[in-house]
Formats: C-alpha cells, sequence, structure tokens
C-alpha cells in the first residue's frame, strides 16, 4: 500500500513547470495544491493554467487543490533611467518621488532620485523611519517629508534594481489589501474556479471580511487564505484566524519587517492557534530555496522543513524552486522525502499529536475524538469518514491521528478542498441513497485502489443525517 504523506505539499507554478508534462511529473512525484502567484501571470496564462491542472489531475485521479495568491498591495521602487542599477553608496543623499511617471536616475549633486507606484509613499512614512529596499538588503533612515518626495539618506548600501520592493517596518501602511489588479485577478480565478485565494499584507480580520464579501458578489465558494507577514497581523491574528479559512506563515516579508530573529517564535505561535481551531496553516517561502539551483538542498533547509512538520504545520510551500527553479520535480522529491522522514518520528505513537483538551464537546467533535482514539487503541488499518462540506475531514484532521485517514465525498469542490487539509486522502463518490449503499461503494474503492483488503479493521464516521456537521456515528468493523 502506498501513501500520501499527511503534511501537503503546495508547489507554485512558473516556467520552469507549467507545462503538461511539469504539471504532470509534480502531481505524480507529491504536489497536493499548485499555487498561482498572479503578480507573474496574466489571465490568459492563469485560464490555461487552470484548466491544465484540472485535466491532469483528473487523469491521475487526484485530489488536487489550486490557490490563488493575490498580489495585494505591494509597494515597488519604480522605472530606473535605461533600467541600469544604481549604487547606493552609505550616506548617500536619496529622494525618493511619488509623483507619478518618475524615473530613478543618479543627480549630478551625488545623489539619487528614485520613484515608486505607490503615491501615498510620503503620506504614510515619517521623519526618523526606516525603509527597506530588496527584501531588506538595502536599508535608508527618513530625514524629512516634502510634499511627494521622501528625503532619505542611506544606512546599509548596495547595488538597487528597477522594480524591487519597499517595505516600511514599523510603519502603519494606508494601502488597501484589495488593489484594482487584485479585484481584476480575484474575477479572473473565481471564474475558472480555483479553491483557494490567498490575502497578502493581512492587517486585520476586515480584511479577511472585504475579501469574502467581494467572493460572494461574485457567486464564488474559494476558501479564504491570510497571509500573516505585517506585525498588525501577528497582533491581530486571533481575529484574522476566526475570519480566515486557513493560515500561511508568509516568512518573506515577515522577516524584512519584523526581523529574522522574531520569524522562528511567531511561525510556531501562528501553527499552534491555527492547529488549536481546527483550520489549515501553510508554512512558506525558502524552504528549499538553494534548490533554485543546486541539486540538493543545504542541511539546514531541510531541518527547517521538518521542523515546521514538527510544530504541527498541515502544509509546507514553494515558490522559486518549483517556478522558476532548474530542479523542480527533483525539490518536489526531496521535500517529500524530508516530509515522510519526519512524519514517521512524530506519528509513531498516538501521545505525539493527542489532544484531550478541557471544552465541551458537539456530538461531531466527540465522534471525530472518539474515532482518532479507537482507531488508535485497536490498531486499524483506516479510518474512513463520509462527509458532504468536508468539515468532519478538517475536525479529524485536526486530532492528528497516527492512522490514515480516506474521505469520500460527493462534492467534487469539496474534494479539491480537502488537498490542503493534513493527513487527508479525499476521493470522490457517488451520492448514496441508504447508508448501506454509501459504504458498499466505499469499500468497492478502498479495495480497487489497494488502500484496504478484505480482513482489514476500519474505524468508520458518519451522519445518520446528510447535513454539514452532524456526524454522529462511530463504526468499528472488519472489511
Amino acid at each position: 500500500m502506498s501513501w500520501q504523506n499527511r503534511t501537503k505539499i503546495v508547489a507554485t507554478l512558473g516556467p520552469a513547470s507549467n507545462t503538461d508534462r511539469g504539471v504532470a511529473d509534480l502531481i505524480r512525484v507529491g504536489v497536493d495544491v499548485f499555487r498561482i502567484n498572479c503578480a507573474h501571470a496574466d489571465h490568459d496564462t492563469i485560464a490555461d493554467t487552470i484548466k491544465r491542472v484540472r485535466r491532469l489531475a483528473k487523469l491521475q485521479n487526484r485530489a488536487i487543490g489550486i490557490l490563488a495568491d493575490l498580489q495585494g498591495p505591494k509597494i515597488r521602487v519604480g522605472k530606473l533611467k535605461d533600467a541600469e542599477p544604481i549604487y547606493l553608496k552609505r550616506g548617500m543623499d536619496v529622494v525618493i518621488d511619488c509623483t507619478p511617471g518618475v524615473v530613478g536616475h543618479a543627480r549630478a549633486d551625488g545623489s539619487v532620485v528614485i520613484g515608486t507606484g505607490y503615491e501615498r509613499l510620503a503620506k504614510d512614512v515619517t521623519k526618523g523611519e526606516r525603509i527597506l529596499l530588496d527584501d531588506g538588503n538595502l536599508e535608508l533612515k527618513t530625514l524629512r517629508v516634502d510634499g511627494p518626495r521622501i528625503q532619505a539618506r542611506v544606512v546599509y548600501g548596495g547595488m538597487l534594481i528597477q522594480f524591487k520592493g519597499i517595505n516600511l517596518p514599523g510603519t502603519e501602511v494606508s494601502a488597501s489589501c484589495l488593489s484594482k489588479k487584485d479585484l481584476e485577478d480575484l474575477g479572473c480565478v473565481l471564474a475558472h474556479g480555483v479553491d483557494f485565494v490567498a490575502l497578502s499584507f493581512v492587517r486585520r480580520a476586515s480584511d479577511v471580511v472585504e475579501l469574502r464579501k467581494h467572493i460572494q458578489k461574485r457567486k464564488g465558494d474559494a476558501q479564504v487564505i491570510a497571509k500573516i507577514e505585517r506585525p498588525e497581523a501577528v497582533k491581530n491574528l486571533a481575529e484574522v484566524l476566526d475570519a480566515a479559512d486557513a493560515l500561511m506563515v508568509a516568512r518573506g516579508d515577515m522577516g524584512v519587517e519584523m526581523g529574522p530573529a522574531a520569524v522562528p517564535q511567531v511561525q510556531k505561535r501562528i501553527i499552534e492557534m491555527a492547529n488549536a481551531a481546527r483550520k489549515p496553516v501553510i508554512t512558506a517561502t525558502q524552504m528549499l530555496e538553494s534548490m533554485i539551483v543546486n541539486p540538493r538542498p543545504t542541511r539546514a533547509e531541510a531541518s527547517d522543513v521538518a521542523n515546521a512538520i514538527y510544530d504541527g504545520t498541515s502544509a509546507v510551500m514553494l515558490s522559486g524552486e518549483t517556478a522558476s527553479g532548474k530542479h523542480p520535480v527533483r525539490t518536489v522529491v526531496t521535500m517529500e522525502k524530508i516530509v515522510r522522514s519526519a512524519e514517521r518520528d512524530v506519528y509513531t505513537h498516538m501521545g505525539a499529536r493527542r489532544r484531550l483538551g478541557g471544552k465541551v464537546l458537539t456530538p461531531s467533535e466527540a465522534t471525530v475524538r472518539a474515532a482518532a482514539h479507537a482507531a488508535f487503541n485497536t490498531r486499524a488499518s483506516l479510518i474512513v469518514c463520509y462527509t458532504e462540506t468536508g468539515s468532519t475531514a478538517l475536525q479529524l484532521a485536526g486530532e492528528r491521528p497516527p492512522t490514515h485517514i480516506v474521505s469520500f465525498t460527493p462534492s467534487q469542490r469539496t474534494m479539491q478542498k480537502l488537498a490542503l487539509v493534513w493527513g487527508v486522502l479525499a476521493r470522490k463518490i457517488k451520492p448514496g441513497a441508504t447508508s448501506r449503499q454509501l459504504t458498499l461503494d466505499g469499500d468497492r474503492i478502498l479495495r480497487v485502489e489497494g488502500l484496504a483488503k478484505a480482513g482489514d479493521r476500519i474505524v468508520q464516521i458518519a451522519g445518520t443525517v446528510r447535513q454539514a456537521g452532524l456526524t454522529n456515528t462511530m463504526t468499528i468493523r472488519t472489511i
């Protein structure tokens, strides 16, 4: 019997992988969810990508989710004269001119002028604040603000390339989480049926609520993933988690905004809170970064992936490694091996992820918890759950049982959304007129796919009423 890992793998598609062969190979070696970075894809590319993933996932009989990652209000350096990089020397004066159309250039007096596409930058920044360029590799200190122009001085210099990012650690940025481009991209991805939409630069729950309203307005049902990367989001984490369907530990901008030293503890806190809320959480950014170029990761990167699994992350994500790297398939194979090795250590006994809690449980929660413990104590081969919306599978995954989970659902959308949920192998099943018919159909699929055989003990959970949240029966039986 060949099982997928419990921790899901999210891979970003790009020039290195977005072909029929590339996507098919990535599905084959273990990708569960494909990420489309809307910052680097036009609408025709997005539409073609979604169709390709759906077609190839069906051929391999895999529940593959699609995540559309909205760009958000990313502040960037504007165009530079002749596209030539400018060297910023320590102590040099720099003027950031927020007037539209400014082209960056070096001036005769030795100072530099650069533009930006974010016109409100001068309104957000005040004297003494830091301005970071190119993921924090260059740092400026604000001297004063004169109308649309920011007078600054170079603290840490280096080569500045056009269109690099600008970060404002400690500054309350006034830009909305949803730009005009984001709303246009949202219309495109919802029209083509993506399963998840990731919202960048979330600050508070109202940002998530706003995106959900736009999704509902367009008659979409995509789940909202809140990317945690700004200090305000960490401060308001409980309310953001409550409003979102899932979280992403977006360590790139988080490391720039909050400093690298803050990232490990924030990551652990986010994963812990998401697990307690029974919501998926993705750990992202630079997990196997060196494999963009190299055929194998550093030891530190392997430890990073494993530690996220020890923390209890639902998924680990690859960005440039699969989008533009030299070894996209090898990278996923490597990550799968790291995941498998870590999980073998973590989930060898129930106590590793045991959750006993003292709160009063609903009948559904009590049934799920009982199933997880019964499966472990009876050494069952599988926990099989029948679900309409996926809520039962989500609750079961939250228990982190060492027993493998197979979830049957009549809904294609539910099956695709379960692609992000820890430990769940989702399969589509025809709606049954009776519970017995569902069980017979489920057993047939288990045997045909080699997931179970005659004589195997399984724990089965379902509801006596076909309605979300009414799981109330657990059965221990032999195939």
